[in-house]
């Protein structure tokens, strides 16, 4: 994920200063009454680009952000900038989405791997009736290792389930997300869940330019691993031999989005997961992706709906 992740950083920053107090590892309370700065609205509603609305309010820092030097760099008036940003006088802006207090978090075990998340996991049997989901039939795939496993695609239409309660389900049907090991593999997964209904994408005349986000894999990065490419591993804990991270394009079809897109990049808030996706077609390749996106009750963040699905791998046929 790119350019939204950085001003997800800069809101961070200015939800601090608004009153909205939240430091890493906590999560503030929601104020009944708050806002959210439209970051993604305020570069088409001043006339400028992404870019340039990044670079003039530079790289987070602490302590209150100068509007008004900010405004000078875009050649508008500070109050022209907050009605852009919709940032209202008197009401505080909302806290960041990803941050939490340690004592929400807990530690939830998925394939013998222990994560501190805060979010709520269900079996399938616990499930709320608005998860809306289509388990496919399962298939198998023998690699050139001459081992055969299993996969079933999962199509969550409702677009909420995130990473972890994804695998948390994987483990409770008796397998784990798919986790790749070659390019045979990566192509046959792949093929499962190549309709486009399987990938959730931006508007295309959002500041995204209708990037998708697709099915979630079982490749994760433990805390504190070098960003961004270090420390990924499988759930299965298989080698992490082979890799198919996303490669920029810029071809106009595929790749619309004209800003760098090589992956991972762990692009400003944190991406310890990963999927396919990356693209502006349903593709092969892989992207890193924040744990709350499609978060069960919320807490994607603004522009953030959700991911359309998973593939669970079996090592013996469940069936």
């Amino acid at each position: 994920m790119r350019f939204f992740l950085r001003l997800a950083g800069i809101a961070f920053m200015i939800a601090v200063i608004a009153g909205c107090s939240s430091t890493a590892n906590r999560k503030s309370e929601r104020p009944d009454n708050c806002t959210t700065p439209d970051f993604n609205g305020a570069a088409k509603t001043i006339g400028i680009s992404d870019g340039q609305l990044k670079d003039a309010f530079g790289e987070p820092k602490q302590g209150p952000p100068n509007f008004a030097k900010i405004a000078k760099k875009l050649g508008i008036t500070e109050e022209s900038l907050k009605k852009a940003l919709k940032i209202q006088e008197g009401i505080p802006l909302c806290p960041p989405p990803g941050s939490y207090r340690a004592e929400d978090l807990s530690t939830v075990t998925i394939n013998s791997i222990d994560f501190k998340i805060p979010y709520k996991v269900f079996t399938w049997a616990e499930l709320p009736s608005d998860v809306i989901y289509e388990r496919q039939p399962v298939q198998s795939y023998t690699n050139s290792d001459g081992v055969t496993h299993y996969y079933e695609a999962v199509y969550v239409s409702s677009g909420n389930l995130n990473w972890y309660q994804a695998a948390y389900l994987a483990q409770d049907a008796g397998g784990y997300l798919a986790s790749i090991t070659s390019e045979g593999e990566n192509t046959f997964v792949f093929n499962l869940v190549s309709d486009e209904k399987y990938f959730w994408s931006f508007p295309i005349d959002g500041p995204h330019y209708g990037v998708s986000i697709g099915p979630f894999l079982g490749g994760y990065q433990p805390e504190g691993s070098p960003e961004p490419a270090g420390g990924w591993r499988w759930l299965s804990g298989e080698p992490w031999s082979y890799t198919n991270w996303c490669k920029n394009l810029d071809d106009g079809v595929i790749d619309k989005d004209p800003r760098p897109n090589d992956q991972p990049n762990d692009s400003g808030t944190g991406q310890p997961i990963m999927g396919f996706g990356e693209m502006n077609a349903p593709v092969a390749t892989w992207g890193d992706y924040m744990g709350f996106l499609g978060t069960y009750g919320g807490g994607g963040g603004p522009g953030f709906d959700g991911c359309n699905g998973f593939v669970i791998e079996y090592e013996s046929n469940p069936n």
